[in-house]
């Protein structure tokens, strides 16, 4: 029996992929990932991720956000809709939020005043967070602190995942402490990587989850290329290298993880 594999982080509405994409499922079942997590970063994108998941119950799951990217935008008036989206009960995650000191396309401030008014909805809403952190590692942890120790207090027993995480091993430890996930992508298996496969080498297992990032970052050997979550594969292959384990290890614990994650937004919803 093929391994079941969990993509956590897949924009399967993006435009490169939403013209395929009953096709581009296809090839993700027949590779052996049997579930995703689709991703909203706007709020288009958050409404169609909520469609997309309701045509494939049970093998798809919606996460609604605002990327740090709409940080200098107009969103406070997007706000009242978006907290709409996320008290669904189907919704996983609030996500994909959180800062990017890379681009710079937005403001810092505008980012961290845009990242707390999503937290609180996750709080209101009891779900999860799929947290955006790239170059901004430690800058992103106060917030991330209180929101675990919030939402742990609210008795939510995960606060979420940290999206392809691009820091060192020493950078997530505080992370995997709080509770958090932290998930590995496709630069796993980019040769000159190194950092990344230390980080999947000493994370905990219950602590790791994978992704693709779909359409975005593929493996190695589909550089220049569109990623889709069949893709997957080939970071389960470099993770389970990076940890002396085998693919069917990692496939399992990774794919526990995630279906943890799930459950825990799901009976968070069901809460009062």
């Amino acid at each position: 029996m093929t391994a079941e594999l969990f993509d956590t982080h897949a924009h399967l509405t993006d435009p490169k992929i939403a013209a395929d994409v009953e096709a581009v499922l296809a090839r993700a079942w027949s590779a052996g990932v049997t579930s995703m997590v689709v991703i909203g970063y706007d709020l288009p994108s958050s409404e169609d991720a909520v469609r997309l998941a309701g045509q494939h119950p049970g093998r798809l799951y919606p996460a609604v956000g605002l990327h740090p990217h709409e940080a200098d935008t107009a969103w406070p008036a997007l706000l009242p809709r978006l907290r709409e989206l996320a008290a669904a009960p189907e919704v996983v995650a609030v996500g994909e939020i959180g800062l990017d000191a890379y681009r710079g396309w937005s403001s810092e401030p505008n980012q961290r005043r845009l990242l707390d008014a999503q937290l609180q909805i996750a709080l209101d809403v009891r779900k999860p967070v799929c947290v955006h952190s790239r170059a901004a590692e430690t800058a992103i942890l106060p917030q991330l602190e209180a929101f675990a120790k919030a939402a742990a207090a609210a008795g939510l027993p995960l606060p979420g995942v940290m999206h392809c995480f691009g820091g060192t091993l020493e950078e997530a430890q505080p992370f995997v402490e709080l509770g958090y996930l932290v998930s590995i992508a496709g630069p796993v298996t980019y040769p000159k990587n190194d950092r990344t496969r230390r980080l999947a080498a000493g994370l905990p297992a219950r602590s790791l989850v994978i992704e693709t990032d779909t359409p975005y970052l593929p493996p190695q050997g589909m550089r220049g290329q569109r990623n889709e979550p069949a893709c997957i594969v080939e970071t389960a292959r470099a993770v389970a290298a990076a940890r002396g384990e085998t693919f069917a290890e990692v496939a399992r614990v990774t794919t526990e993880n995630a279906r943890r994650l799930v459950t825990a937004a799901l009976a968070g919803a069901a809460s009062p």
